[in-house]
């Protein structure tokens, strides 16, 4: 049961909402411990919530914005806002007190949050020029385009929301932009909140008829970056709630790897200097074509492909961008064309990816128009997108997010699928025909379906 509509509590006003969804452990938001006595219930939680894995716990807390109107940032902290989220997902769900970190609650309200993520067609958006990611309710914010920076926009049809990504100048300072940003000299706005800090600054605000949101932050290497969001007050209703979750997407610098732990001194690394190398998935539509996702090879200059984790390597040449699509087209003999017919659309169907260690992965992947949730893998960008009844629905070029994991296994999420129809035409290629059939196929069968056409796509050398 989602209680997204409407939930967040009558006594926060829209300035202080915007002061607890942002994003980082501040003294404000780090959801300092309760007054003592502790209520036991409270401890309790705390206790099974620490136990679990930090990335467990985030995935938690944004689960919970969606399902519970938890306020808060996923920091993986634990405090009075998680703690209150939690029971009133317990109370939604007829819990009992305490059963909401059980390991099937868990699983209940991960899919309460992805069908409330795949009502608005919530969907991971990678800014193809600095990587910078951010989650975009893309059924709601269905116009895309470019700001005045050079970074990506989207706004809705009437143009009354808008949400930036940019990269800022190399001489702008966090410091002077906050002082710039906070002037009390500027007529008609007003600050709600503001928050500096050494690598970020947040600020909300309104103006005559809108509301505001921006974080920057800095690396201290680079320009920083900046998440930016702009609405009319009439949609606040729809957009205030929906705020928090798109700052807690945004992610200015996402992990290209994951991090390193200490070697295992009976297991030492096979190669210890050796950098993790990039992986995608490539479909063959045709003797010397190979399409796979652009993002996830960007600034590749040797690409080698692969029908298995041990067969020989076979280099793939002549990269070129199909434009519009976040795919790339790459020349090679290898595998087996794909030989499926296209369909048009599709609800129920099943994602077909090669692993990191080029093996081949199939999962189940529910379709809505142009958006597909499904758990995408390491080395899934490019993956395939089939019907259950066999059919070519269309390919995930967005980079799989990774960053967050269940026990080990990346979540359910929301990507935008390029269709069938727009990858034949931007490949080239005349779709095989065939016979429209209703027999439904397992997982497997698909899987077989299609292994000879899916192939690992490595990145052997960059620029």
């Amino acid at each position: 049961m989602s209680l997204w509509k409407n939930d967040f509590p009558a006594r926060l006003s829209a300035g202080a909402l915007l002061a607890l969804l942002m994003a980082v452990p501040v003294p404000a938001m780090a959801q300092a411990p309760a007054p003592k006595p502790v209520d036991p219930l409270f401890a309790a939680a705390e206790k099974t919530y620490l136990a679990l894995d930090v990335e467990m716990r985030k995935q938690i807390q944004r689960d919970l914005i969606w399902v519970a109107k938890f306020p808060g940032s996923a920091t993986g902290d634990f405090g009075p806002l998680t703690f209150a989220a939690l029971k009133r997902f317990e109370e939604a769900e007829k819990l009992r007190p305490g059963e909401s970190l059980s390991e099937p609650a868990r699983r209940r309200l991960a899919d309460a949050a992805n069908r409330a993520r795949a009502a608005l067609g919530f969907a991971i958006q990678t800014d193809r020029a600095s990587g910078m990611q951010v989650g975009i309710p893309v059924k709601l914010l269905s116009k895309p385009g470019t700001n005045g920076s050079g970074g990506p926009r989207w706004q809705d049809a009437a143009e009354k929301v808008t949400v930036d990504l940019s990269v800022l100048k190399p001489e702008d300072t966090l410091p002077a932009l906050f002082e710039k940003g906070t002037d009390p000299k500027v007529q008609g706005r007003k600050i709600t909140y503001k928050l500096l800090r050494p690598d970020f600054f947040v600020i909300s605000g309104e103006t005559e008829k809108g509301k505001f949101f921006r974080r920057v932050a800095s690396d201290g290497k680079g320009p920083p970056r900046s998440l930016s969001i702009g609405y009319d007050k009439t949609m606040a209703a729809t957009l205030d709630p929906l705020v928090v979750a798109i700052a807690a997407s945004f992610e200015p610098w996402p992990s290209a790897r994951p991090a390193t732990t200490p070697s295992d001194p009976a297991r030492p690394p096979l190669v210890a200097a050796a950098p993790s190398r990039r992986r995608a998935t490539g479909l063959v539509l045709g003797p010397d074509l190979v399409v796979t996702g652009e993002a996830a090879l960007a600034g590749c200059t040797e690409f080698q492909a692969r029908t298995a984790p041990d067969a020989a390597p076979l280099v793939l040449r002549n990269p070129r961008k199909l434009e519009g699509t976040g795919l790339i087209a790459l020349s090679g003999r290898i595998g087996t064309p794909l030989a499926l017919p296209f369909a048009a659309a599709g609800t129920e169907g099943a994602l077909v990816q090669r692993d990191s260690e080029g093996e081949l992965l199939v999962a189940a992947a529910e379709i809505a128009g142009s958006t597909v949730s499904t758990s995408l893998q390491d080395g899934g960008a490019g993956a395939l997108v089939l019907a259950r009844s066999g059919q070519i629905v269309g390919v995930i070029a967005a980079s799989p997010v990774t960053k967050v994991r269940v026990a080990g296994i990346v979540p359910v999420l929301s990507y935008p699928m390029l269709p069938a129809a727009d990858l034949a035409r931007a490949a080239g290629i005349t779709p095989p025909s065939g016979a429209t059939t209703t027999v439904m196929k397992s997982g497997a069968e698909l899987g077989e379906l299609v292994r000879a056409g899916i192939v690992g796509i490595t990145c052997a050398s960059d620029r």
